[in-house]
């Protein structure tokens, strides 16, 4: 029987977005004390409270956090007490306090994350008054079910544990193989050859990356779809994850790597982040929070003509204002119209040294040898993977002369990364149309993630290193893959490179998996869902209708179920919810009312609140 004068509420996921739930909800509940015990229950299916299994502290350091460890924290700007001590108000200086050679810019790696924050979980609970107890559960939720006034959570090993209140905090997703996709093709074909005693395979998931790949031997080819941040960690772990290293630009093979062919329908790599020299965020001239409420105000938004001129303009703000000086900055920030601008721009700077996303967008624009559809065309690999070397060679020197001297890493990391708070007042709770909203997942999204959200520059020339050496080769642009039932392996070939078809034996999706709450493979969530606890957020409008993937939740984070109410007891925040708020994967950042944390504080503040109605 629960206990009439005891409160509890669950944490469902205790990596980094539940450490700070944990965290938030302490201070909620000292500012706002009950009259009677609460136990907190902390569950998290790895076992790793703190960093989930993104952040295991156990796994390679080769593995790196792509944000410098000075932008990161597990506290709220508010959290006098937690700030106090340098060792837990970033992660920077709890580096630092364990004697490791960090810098304030350096990219940690990702096991140290998840030691800062599992350090910083155990010292919240070290600091909780007696009236506070936690319980903590390395098992995961596979149900939720009501009793009474409450809520029955059914863990993985047959507990059950009940609750006034529960936080969904459960992070990435693993999303099922949907039927007649690539994935199931691969899928498909690499079951039937195994059956038939062939070391062919399909990898879904890449991590742990040693261990799921482990079959794949120095004879094989491995091809791995995507060129983004999961796939840079695949190569890292075929490479140094079997012993070879690095001296200087040079690699070392030890003689157990595969070849590895990264691949993606740009043929491109991911942008390496210019060298942090900024000591404090952009302050937005023109996308600024001001202009978007003003827009709101007035109805949906359009994304492509309401939302991205203002990035656009502010891009070309700071990318001019760096390179030709602030007072050139100033008069292009003056003039809205962009005809305008145009001529500004045309008389000052020769079209090479010019701003343009659709650069950005695609880096082969410049090449000359093109499709009708305008996708760029070579005569060989070898053409190919010289002018991709062209393009990231051209990159990493921008990224070297860092964020504030290089123009275009500059502009990148005012707009795309400081700005991130006023696309997302923008985004959330329906603010862009359908279309808008589409675009912005889409196409928007996709080259965001490739020039703003890349690896470190350092991971960057370690990946032309070993496309040098012949280590590594890219696709080619729009790669077709196919199953090859007669020689028992797959092929792969660009119809944009001559001669470019390969013989591969393993598949890696080197993607991170998107949020799609209706083909997550979690139990608890299909459960939720027949239940209809839950339900995916549907932007509908005018007739139009788009589907993001991720939850419903009200303002005050809690989930809608397929009734259309919110549910009093069950909350959701971070990746889960990815639609009706925008970009929740990035971790809290201090002196800056991170969105991360303030969102956090929100829900605390609202479970506490309905703990003092119980």
């Amino acid at each position: 029987m629960p206990d009439a004068e005891l409160r509890t509420i669950c944490i469902v996921g205790a990596g980094p977005r539940g450490t700070y739930a944990f965290r938030r909800l302490a201070l909620s509940l000292e500012r706002c004390p009950l009259s009677v015990p609460v136990r907190i229950h902390l569950i998290e299916k790895s076992g790793h409270f703190g960093g989930g299994q993104v952040h295991d502290p156990s796994q390679p350091h080769y593995l790196l956090l792509n944000t410098v460890c000075s932008q990161v924290t597990a506290f709220g700007d508010d959290d006098e007490a937690a700030r106090e001590e340098p060792s837990r108000r970033s992660l920077h200086g709890y580096l630092a306090s364990r004697g490791l050679s960090m810098e304030p810019n350096d990219y940690p790696p990702r096991a140290l994350h998840g030691e800062y924050l599992a350090a910083m979980s155990q010292w919240t609970e070290s600091v909780l008054p007696d009236s506070i107890s936690v319980e903590r559960h390395p098992e995961a939720v596979i149900d939720m079910e009501r009793h009474g006034d409450q809520v029955l959570l059914r863990l993985d090993s047959g507990r059950e544990v009940l609750a006034d209140q529960v936080l969904l905090a459960t992070g990435h997703s693993r999303n099922k193989i949907r039927p007649d996709t690539l994935e199931d093709v691969c899928a498909d074909f690499a079951r039937d050859m195994r059956e038939k005693g062939e070391n062919i395979s399909y990898t879904h998931y890449a991590y742990p990356i040693e261990a799921n790949l482990e079959h794949v031997t120095a004879e094989d080819t491995v091809y791995v779809i995507g060129m983004g941040l999961t796939a840079i960690d695949v190569v890292k772990g075929l490479t140094l994850g079997r012993a070879g290293r690095f001296e200087g630009d040079r690699y070392l093979a030890s003689g157990e790597e595969p070849h590895i062919i990264l691949g993606s329908r740009l043929g491109a790599p991911a942008a390496a982040r210019g060298h942090n020299q900024r000591l404090k965020p952009h302050q937005a001239r023109i996308f600024t929070p001001e202009a978007v409420a003003e827009m709101r105000g007035k109805g949906r938004l359009d994304f492509s003509s309401d939302i991205f001129p203002l990035i656009e303009w502010e891009m070309e703000y700071v990318y001019y204002s760096t390179l030709l000086g602030p007072e050139f900055g100033e008069q292009l920030a003056g003039t809205p119209e962009p005809e305008e601008r145009a001529q500004l721009i045309s008389a000052a700077v020769e079209p090479p040294e010019r701003f343009s996303w659709q650069l950005l967008e695609n880096p082969f624009l410049s090449w000359p040898k093109q499709t009708m559809d305008g996708f760029p065309k070579f005569s060989s690999l070898s053409e190919y993977r010289d002018a991709v070397l062209e393009i990231m060679d051209q990159d990493m020197a921008e990224a070297d002369k860092g964020n504030r001297f290089s123009p275009i890493k500059s502009s990148i990391d005012a707009v795309l990364r400081d700005c991130r708070d006023t696309l997302r007042m923008a985004v959330r709770h329906s603010g862009l149309t359908p279309t808008g909203h589409r675009y912005l997942t889409g196409p928007f999204s996709r080259t965001n993630n490739r020039v703003a959200v890349g690896p470190p520059l350092s991971s960057v020339r370690e990946l032309a290193a070993l496309l040098r050496q012949g280590v590594v080769s890219f696709s080619g642009p729009v790669p077709k893959l196919n199953a090859d039932t007669g020689e028992r392996v797959f092929f792969l070939e660009s119809p944009m490179v001559e001669n470019s078809r390969r013989m591969v034996q393993h598949v890696v999706n080197g993607r991170i998996h998107g949020v799609a709450v209706q083909v997550d493979d979690s139990p608890l969530v299909a459960r939720l869902l027949a239940k209809g606890w839950v339900r995916p957020y549907v932007n509908e409008w005018q007739g139009d209708v788009y589907t993001p993937g991720g939850l419903d939740v009200d303002e005050q984070f809690r989930v809608i179920g397929r009734d259309g109410k919110p549910n009093s007891r069950v909350s959701a925040v971070g990746i889960p919810v990815e639609g009706r708020h925008w970009f929740n994967a990035v971790d809290a950042r201090p002196d800056v009312n991170s969105t991360a944390m303030t969102q956090i504080a929100a829900w605390a503040e609202g479970a506490v609140s309905a703990l003092h109605d119980v």
